[in-house]
């Protein structure tokens, strides 16, 4: 049965609809995109009530989903919608062994305050690992953090190395 929502998406309701994971309990959807077969769909997901238990954590009902996103992308540049290039963020923070994080994530959000983009890694890559991120991101500035000091890295300029005392200083000049 096909409806459409009040501001005129138009939605199926299918009763067999299969996700393919056995822990979805009862309701599950999916948005697919105009192509057919197995590469239609874009995102999916559903209602699992017994997942937790399953996995040995206590009761705990819960909804999730999946999304691809080069699916997404594909189907945004069917529909003729472009997608905007991301811009080079200004600032990007290595942090190497003993880094104190909870300073750079200040410093971060001290700079993204004042209207700068900056970002670090959340994954826990390595660090060739994050400075490979940086140069994929179009970083303007790499600050590369250590236990005490902290490495400066501008394309076209010497690497300065300053104290982490004086860092902040530094990137707000």
């Amino acid at each position: 049965m096909s409806t459409p929502f009040a501001d005129g998406v138009a939605y199926e309701l299918t009763p067999t609809l299969v996700r393919g994971l056995d822990y979805y309990t009862r309701t599950t959807w999916q948005f697919e995109g105009p192509e057919h077969g197995a590469q239609s769909t874009i995102s999916g997901g559903g209602r699992y009530d017994y997942l937790a238990e399953e996995i040995g954590g206590p009761h705990t009902p819960g909804v999730g989903f999946g999304a691809g996103i080069e699916r997404l992308l594909l189907a945004l540049e069917d529909a003729g919608i472009e997608v905007p290039a991301q811009e080079p963020i200004d600032v990007f923070f290595a942090c190497d062994e003993g880094a104190p994080r909870e300073r750079v994530l200040a410093l971060m959000a001290r700079l993204r305050a004042s209207g700068r983009a900056a970002d670090t890694d959340y994954a826990g890559r390595s660090l060739k690992g994050q400075l490979t991120q940086a140069g994929r991101l179009g970083a303007r500035i790499t600050v590369v953090v250590g236990a005490s000091a902290a490495t400066i890295r501008a394309a076209g300029a010497q690497d300065v190395e300053v104290p982490l005392d004086e860092l902040a200083e530094r990137l707000s000049a």
